[in-house]
């Protein structure tokens, strides 16, 4: 049998009050029809909020219309699921904000209820919805389905919706009457749940109005604050023409003008501040060329210019302006607001840090003291003074002038005149100064004639004409003490703190420089005294000791014929060693001066550098067996090259003279081989051997790894030796490990030029 639907319209006239009824709904034992619907109705006009229509509804609409209740709601213009209840409990089933079923849908287009009897497919397919949940209806057996509007006031506000699964429970005509006639009940109730969120809305956007002016309040209040003390100035205007512009306390401390003064420069020029805006050639900007007038005019930000600000006729310093429209409902230009940046003090330290930059560099060129000097006052001009001038100590050591600079060159040989003259007596500032090392700053020069003090009438007129009026005084001290005072003075301004600040620093560096270039100075004549020293030390000690040589050659050929032979000879050849000893000595010392001054001989000959091994061996035998080290010669003969024969014996002898010194007794290598560059000799040991901290120092001047009171000698063979076989072309390495020998290698080319 195919479902029955019934529909039924509300008539005319008929109001939203609920009807009662003289029966109860078929088969459901329960309460009478009128008593239901008045414990429903009263228990619904109780409710204060939505969860207790739900509850209302899940505790008593069930089972009398049904085991299956479901509650839509229509909200902005959709109808959505608010909740759904389920026999037996009542409680609410599943999220609310899901889609209503078709029955649902169709009843709220259609504004009427509708009932519809089965069992047939027809009843899940009205109860499902357009998520596809029909075939779980489907298999869940409902037997009859209701819908009724829920009208208020002929508008709608959802719809309610009955099922029932049981037998017992089916839902007839009666049935829907009461539907219907509760439905004015939840209609009321929701709509008065809905006032009472939107009084609830209304009130908290009140306190909420109330919060927001509080705080606006306070925000305008704390805006004017930031705008008093805020380092920053601030400008706005209202118009396009920008004919009248407010500022914030600091823009007018700035410029020197009352806080309520129109500081446009658009106005007519008889009602202008005394104001002038200057670009970085020093060009004075027409009104319509300022950042405010061209942002206002366009439309569009004038961002970071920078400006030069006179007001009232003097310089007050550099400014940073950037200025943006502001705009109306039409994004069109209806005035602007303008920040202004005092970088005064930022332009000043980043031209001075790239002064003290550029003047190091340029101070640190020479190493001549008098050049540096006379450099050290010309920088000065004129970024710190129009005359600068260096006192210090004359060759003679009296206090004078040592260089004089003047920003005007025709004005240069009158300073440098006056200078010359100027008489320094005791007490006089400069002399304080150079005494003590104190800087001094004197801001005006007004007590000229204790300044300067002299009876010549034409220095005096000269003096007038350079017109210092302002004067700094800072001495140049190093760890030694006051090396001279740096005078800077200038007829412009007066100076101030900060450049005094700068002058100082500026003195440091200049100090540092000069310093430099004594030390350079006295690093250079010491090594020119010594020089001479050893060159005169050498010559006058090789005179004797050629002399004792010839001496004991000619007793070592008389001892064969007279006394003690033996014994004779024994000390002959004593005084020989040592004598050649010595002169190996003095003949190291002159090398030292002959390679420091670059004029180390070479002669270039053709020689065998494997025979010339054989002869240092051979010559050095009686003092290797007197050590007790034995000479082990490996060489690759011949090895043939263009080098300095001398020089090359010179260098073995030297290494040889070291392994037999260091090498306590033990055998000693000497090797010689071809390489695809050259030649290799190496000298190996199995000495005491060298520490990894000592390694890179050996070659220098005077240095050795171990001990003097142990091992003598003046620690210059290994440096004379690099030296020589740096000049033949090629270079000395050493390996070694303490306690384990060492290996010096010799690398040379083939070729040497002469």
């Amino acid at each position: 049998m195919g479902a029955r639907r019934i529909l039924r319209e509300k008539q005319a006239g008929e109001d939203d009050a609920p009807r009662v009824l003289p029966h109860s709904p078929s088969g459901s034992g329960g309460p009478s029809r009128g008593a239901l619907l008045g414990r429903m109705s009263r228990e619904l006009a109780a409710c204060t909020q939505l969860s207790d229509v739900f509850r209302c509804l899940g505790q008593w609409a069930m089972p009398a219309l049904g085991d299956w209740c479901d509650l839509d709601v229509l909200r902005d213009g959709m109808l959505q699921r608010a909740a759904a209840f389920r026999a037996p409990h009542g409680a609410i089933h599943g999220p609310s904000g899901g889609p209503p079923s078709r029955l649902a849908q169709r009843v709220a287009l259609m504004g009427r209820a509708e009932l519809l009897r089965g069992p047939d497919e027809q009843v899940a397919v009205a109860l499902s919805s357009e998520a596809g949940d029909l075939s779980r209806l489907q298999g869940i057996g409902l037997l009859d389905c209701l819908a009724v509007p829920l009208l208020l006031g002929g508008q709608l506000v959802g719809v309610l919706s009955f099922a029932t699964r049981e037998p017992a429970l089916r839902l007839d005509e009666d049935t829907l009457s009461l539907a219907e006639d509760l439905s004015g009940c939840v209609a009321f109730a929701l709509e008065t749940d809905r006032l009472r969120q939107a009084l609830e809305r209304s009130h908290h956007a009140e306190l909420r109005a109330e919060t927001l002016e509080r705080e606006l309040q306070c925000q305008a209040a704390d805006f004017k604050t930031l705008l008093d003390v805020i380092p920053v100035g601030i400008a706005i205007t209202h118009d396009r023409d920008c004919r009248h512009i407010r500022q914030n306390p600091w823009f007018a401390r700035m410029h020197e003008v009352p806080l309520d003064a129109n500081i446009s420069l658009s106005v007519p020029e008889g009602e202008r501040q005394p104001i002038r805006y200057l670009d970085t050639h020093g060009h004075a900007l027409r009104p319509e060329e300022l950042p405010m007038q061209r942002a206002a005019a366009t439309g569009e930000a004038v961002l970071d210019v920078e400006l030069d600000l006179e007001a009232q006729g003097q310089r007050r310093g550099t400014i940073v302006v950037s200025a943006v429209p502001l705009l109306d409902e039409g994004h069109h230009s209806r005035g602007c607001i303008a920040t202004i940046l005092d970088v005064t003090a930022r332009k000043r330290a980043m031209e001075a840090q790239r002064f003290l930059a550029e003047s190091s560099a340029v101070l640190s060129s020479s190493l001549d003291p008098e050049q540096t000097s006379r450099t050290m006052a010309r920088l000065c001009v004129p970024a710190l003074a129009s005359l600068a001038v260096f006192y210090g100590r004359r060759s003679d050591g009296t206090l004078g002038v040592l260089s004089v600079a003047h920003e005007d060159d025709s004005l240069q040989p009158i300073a440098a005149e006056v200078s010359r003259h100027f008489p320094i007596p005791e007490g006089h500032p400069l002399r304080e100064a150079m005494m003590t090392g104190r800087p001094r700053l004197i801001p005006v020069l007004a007590d000229e004639p204790s300044w300067f003090k002299s009876r010549d009438e034409g220095l005096h007129r000269l003096r007038q004409r350079l017109a210092v009026r302002s004067v700094m005084l800072i001495p140049l001290t190093t760890a030694h003490g006051v090396v001279g005072v740096l005078a800077l003075g200038t007829h412009a301004r007066t100076y101030s703190e900060d450049d005094f600040t700068f002058a100082k620093e500026y003195a440091a560096h200049a100090t540092y420089a000069m310093e430099n270039a004594r030390l350079y100075r006295e690093a250079r004549e010491a090594v020119a005294l010594r020089d001479e020293f050893l060159g005169i030390a050498g010559h006058e000690l090789r005179t004797p000791l050629t002399a004792l040589q010839l001496g004991l050659q000619r007793l070592a050929r008389q001892s064969a014929t007279a006394g003690d032979a033996a014994e004779l000879s024994k000390w002959v050849a004593t005084c020989q060693r040592q004598g050649s000893r010595l002169s190996r000595l003095v003949g190291d010392l002159l090398d030292v001066g002959r390679i420091t001054s670059g004029r180390l001989p070479m002669v270039v000959e053709e020689m065998d550098l494997s025979a010339l091994v054989e002869e240092v061996a051979a010559r050095m035998g009686p003092e290797l067996e007197k050590v007790g080290c034995g000479l082990v010669l490996k060489l690759e003969s011949p090895l043939t090259g263009s080098w300095d024969r001398s020089r090359l014996d010179q260098v073995l002898t030297n290494l040889v003279s070291n392994a037999m010194k260091y090498g306590q007794g033990r055998p000693i290598e000497v090797s010689t081989e071809a390489t695809a560059e050259g030649v290799r000799v190496c000298v190996r040991d199995e000495g005491i051997g060298i520490s990894s901290g000592d390694l890179s120092r050996i070659f220098e001047r005077f240095e050795r790894a171990v001990p003097e009171r142990h091992y003598g000698g003046l620690g210059l063979g290994l440096w004379i030796s690099k030296q020589i076989v740096t000049w033949l072309g090629g270079h000395i390495r050493v390996e070694s490990e303490q306690g384990r020998g060492s290996c010096f290698t010799v690398e040379l080319p083939r070729r040497v030029e002469g």
